[in-house]
């Protein structure tokens, strides 16, 4: 018998992908400098994402069987749906909403994901849980400091995106278990890169489409496709296996703190005290839960 915290490695895997996703709004303004607008960063972004992963899938030892047409089909909406507005929507907001204001609004979206998965799927949250939730909030709050302006249309993008994004974590949950990690992946973002591709094509003349001007344009979009999508987006979901949609709630509220970091290191944005206090009621809250799950140890045969 080999004993083997899987809850302690789930919380683990959402960590790593809340840094990943934080690290997106860093390598998209390297992006904007080079020349590449909103919808032109994206659509390279889910591209490249789709190419890596069909090469990653294609050279693992573990390559499987694709999934039958209806279960594809599941999870190439996720992206298609799901990925697709999201990432759309967040990012057309912050061309024009102060991002704390932003990283408020999205905040309200671990709470939404533990109330749907209560609704849905009968999971009640622990108190722990609840406990977590409410200091995850207040942190991000603080952190993202006195609320700055936003004009009102970009304010109901940001909703939107909060309780769509909950939807989408809610339901991935429950679909991608059913294909082995790195099909389901592909597929997510082979669905997401279909509705850019679609959407560039569609959209009005008013909205701007063009990609990096140079060679630091395109890195950082390898980047961004690379350390803050394919990977967080693998271990998003082997850890929402692992310790379910309560807990990886809980988790995703570091990305938040993981952006500040960014915004001070890469974009020298300043590290004010309101942020250092609510980074610390986060990283408390994340702590506390991975001590509770290290104490759940399943025992393994091998």
């Amino acid at each position: 018998m080999v004993r083997k915290n899987t809850n302690l490695l789930g919380v683990v895997l959402i960590i790593g992908s809340s840094i990943g996703f934080g690290l997106s709004p860093t390598f998209a303004n390297f992006a904007y400098d080079n020349g590449a607008s909103v919808v032109g960063t994206l659509l390279a972004r889910f591209c490249v994402a789709t190419i890596l992963m069909l090469i990653v899938r294609k050279v693992s030892s573990q390559e499987t069987k694709w999934p039958k047409p209806r279960l594809f089909l599941q999870i190439f909406l996720l992206g298609a749906f799901g990925y697709f507005i999201a990432t759309l929507l967040y990012f057309t907001a912050l061309k024009n909403i102060d991002s704390g204001l932003a990283i408020i609004i999205v905040s309200c979206g671990p709470v939404i994901v533990v109330l749907l998965s209560w609704w849905l799927l009968g999971t009640k949250p622990s108190r722990i849980i609840i406990v977590c939730l409410a200091s995850t909030t207040i942190g991000v709050i603080i952190a993202a400091g006195q609320v700055g302006s936003g004009d009102a249309v970009s304010i109901v993008l940001v909703l939107i995106v909060a309780v769509e994004y909950s939807f989408y974590i809610v339901f991935s949950s429950q679909i991608l278990p059913k294909v082995d990690l790195l099909t389901g992946v592909t597929i997510v973002m082979f669905g997401a890169a279909t509705s850019f591709v679609i959407y560039f094509f569609l959209a009005p003349s008013s909205v701007e489409m063009s990609f990096p001007h140079n060679v630091n344009g395109w890195v950082s979009v390898v980047l961004l496709a690379t350390v803050a999508t394919v990977i967080p987006t693998a271990t998003l979901y082997a850890g929402m296996k692992l310790i379910g949609t309560g807990k990886t709630a809980v988790l995703q509220t570091f990305e938040p703190v993981s952006s500040i970091v960014a915004g001070v290191v890469f974009l020298g944005e300043p590290l004010t005290m309101p942020r250092v206090i609510g980074a610390i009621f986060v990283i408390g809250a994340v702590g506390s839960l991975a001590a509770s799950e290290s104490r759940n140890e399943t025992a393994i045969p091998h």
